[in-house]
């Protein structure tokens, strides 16, 4: 049974080594057939499962060489954390690759932002505008509804389509505009 434990932990520990090593995070989407890409990795994949082999062979192992567990509890407590290992790394990548807790900017979050015009732009004529989105600076394409905006003119981006930003004029929208393009009070 120990070259079980052992076979578990040099496998699992390898796998987790070279994807350490070559910075890939390969996975299958078991348990996601469905998902979008952008959803990051199911719970089941490759990187999961290398992680509880490697606690299976480890625990288990470590339970049944030591003799501190009869050779069955052991298989058992192997097969327990191993469970739980799938599912708290595959819990952990899956919401380390959310893009709601990533620092880098999307641009579809522009939607309803503030923005300043740097190039002018008009509804045949693309410009370019300045954004803040999650404490950066982005520069987007943009285009208006209507007549040309002016550089220097604050604008409301209204919709952002294949990475352009569809704007309006501040002014146009109300006596006043939050940054998020909310209504004040």
């Amino acid at each position: 049974m120990w070259l079980l434990y052992l076979l578990a932990v040099v496998l699992g520990g390898g796998v987790v080594l070279i994807q350490l090593l070559s910075g890939h995070g390969h996975h299958l989407d078991a348990g996601d057939a469905g998902g979008h890409p952008d959803e990051g990795p199911g719970l089941v994949s490759l990187r999961s499962v290398s992680f509880a082999l490697f606690a299976f062979g480890l625990v288990g192992g470590s339970l049944h060489v030591l003799g501190l567990a009869a050779p069955w509890l052991a298989l058992l407590v192997g097969l327990a954390s191993s469970a739980a290992t799938v599912m708290t790394v595959g819990w952990t990548f899956r919401s380390l690759a959310d893009s709601s807790v990533s620092g880098e900017a999307a641009l579809h979050e522009a939607k309803g932002r503030r923005a300043r015009v740097l190039m002018a732009c008009s509804a045949e004529q693309r410009g370019k505008v300045r954004v803040s989105l999650k404490g950066q600076q982005v520069d987007m394409l943009a285009l208006s509804s209507g007549a040309e905006i002016p550089e220097g003119t604050d604008v409301v981006v209204v919709e952002v389509r294949d990475e352009v930003a569809q704007v309006v004029p501040a002014d146009e929208l109300g006596p006043w505009v939050g940054e998020t393009g909310e209504e004040g009070k």
